[in-house]
């Protein structure tokens, strides 16, 4: 048996010699940056931990689904707070940083003090957990909220999304942060075919929120055409249009956001 692998291994050796040694090129793959600083009549908005969406292919090949983002109908985060029957002081509180729901931002103990929601959600979770136990009960305050407060108006966005999408499935999603105000892609996976024995140097990309943001009496939705290179940072500023300019290679649509009786908040 020993001698007849001696003589099989020369054979086998030949046969891979003649295999090309073909080195797997990397897969390409690009990064994309997107700042959340706008301009809106000359005055700096920070689009702070709002989420977009990147999808393949350019204002063309998604045309269906800007149509759909263009006739969406809008129920504005004060309405419908202002439908589920929340305090004047929790709506001021979300509007005060411009949050969409309580899991915005830390609920410190001037905001329990100040609106009643977080007030009787605190006194549940020390009833829960015990008085000598208010750290836990202010940690856990959003859990003892009611859920059209606590989650509704995230429900209600996710499945105006899941309607617009449809069939349609974004190849990545990213968040705006609070310090940069930029949402970052990576390893954006490119289609580089070659044409007349020439690869393609990049591939185009659609940005959009896709979901209204609301500045001030507004809501805003971009979708931007974006080329993404191989191992290259693309950006992408967002800008509104100006009277009737049109931004470059977006389409933007902005509305007037319906208007709900609201007290005023504090300043």
């Amino acid at each position: 048996m020993l001698k007849f692998y001696s003589k099989l291994l020369p054979v086998v050796l030949l046969v891979f010699s003649f295999i090309p040694n073909i080195a797997q090129e990397p897969l390409p793959l690009g990064s994309l940056e997107v700042s959340g600083r706008i301009k809106i009549n000359g005055k700096a908005e920070k689009l702070q931990r709002k989420r977009f969406y990147l999808l393949r292919g350019g204002l063309e090949e998604n045309k269906n689904l800007i149509k759909k983002l263009e006739s969406a109908e809008i129920t504005s985060r004060d309405c419908f707070y202002s439908q589920m029957q929340a305090s004047p002081q929790f709506i001021c509180w979300l509007k005060e940083e411009n949050c969409e729901s309580p899991y915005c931002r830390e609920i410190d103990k001037t905001a329990i003090e100040s609106v009643p929601e977080f007030q009787t959600a605190f006194q549940k979770g020390l009833r829960q957990f015990g008085k000598s136990r208010s750290t836990i009960a202010q940690s856990w305050l959003i859990t003892n909220l009611s859920p059209p407060l606590s989650s509704g108006f995230y429900l209600r966005q996710k499945s105006l999304l899941e309607s617009l999408l449809s069939i349609v499935k974004p190849l990545q999603s990213s968040m705006t942060d609070s310090v940069s105000v930029k949402a970052i892609f990576i390893d954006i996976p490119l289609n580089l075919p070659e044409t007349d024995g020439k690869k393609k140097k990049s591939e185009t990309f659609l940005v959009s929120n896709l979901l209204p943001l609301e500045v001030g009496d507004k809501s805003y939705i971009w979708t931007c055409e974006t080329e993404i290179s191989n191992g290259k940072l693309a950006k992408l500023v967002l800008q509104v249009p100006e009277g009737d300019k049109k931004v470059k290679n977006c389409e933007v649509f902005v509305k007037d956001l319906p208007v709900c009786k609201t007290e005023n908040c504090k300043k």
